[in-house]
This record gives structure tokens, C-alpha cells and sequence, in this order.
């Protein structure tokens, strides 16, 4: 199963585009991921991953979220010319709690 959740950043400014007669944003988030060292440290890493979202997913962000807002995303992920993308199927903002992931 190739489901990847994601909790990030938007770091782009938002460009709605037409391709394929239909709607695609795509933009990057950093994402940050804690994880526990030997010791018991804990180290953060952030990481700027990329996202693709298409049709009424792409409109609803475009129109809903800016560049700095924080995003819950489900994806799967894809290759396309050597570089990972992850298509966005469900989202919500971190404010919105009626849209369960």
C-alpha cells in the first residue's frame, strides 16, 4: 500500500494551472520529523518535500490556504522525471477538524 501522511508547511506561493483539462497546484512543505538519539537526545529534521494536488483538491486549497499555513495531507507517493511527488488524495487545514484523515 503506498499511503504517506504528511503534516507540514506550505513553503511556495500558490499557483493554480490548467493541464490535462482539469486544475493542478503543485507546491512543497516542510515537514519536520523528531526522532530520539542514542542518549535519549532528541533531533529534529526538517526535510521540503513536494506535493501535487488536482481537480477539486487543487481549487479547494488554492482558494482555502496561503504559503506559511500548516497542512495535514494523505498521498501516495510518485516518481516523475527522478523526483519523488506525493499526490495529495485528503487534506485538511490544522484548524478545520471535521474532515477526518
Amino acid at each position: 500500500m503506498n499511503d504517506c501522511i504528511f503534516v507540514g508547511k506550505i513553503i511556495d506561493d500558490l499557483k493554480l494551472e490548467d493541464e490535462q483539462n482539469t486544475k493542478v497546484l503543485r507546491f512543497s512543505m516542510m515537514v519536520e520529523q523528531t526522532r530520539t538519539v542514542r542518549g535519549g537526545r532528541r533531533i529534529s529534521d526538517k526535510n521540503a518535500l513536494w506535493f501535487e494536488a488536482w481537480d477539486s483538491g487543487a481549487k479547494t486549497i488554492f482558494e482555502n490556504c496561503t504559503r506559511g499555513d500548516d497542512l495535514v495531507v494523505k498521498t501516495m507517493a510518485r516518481t516523475n522525471n527522478g523526483k519523488t511527488v506525493f499526490r495529495i488524495n485528503e487534506f485538511k487545514t490544522m484548524t478545520d477538524r471535521s474532515i477526518p484523515l
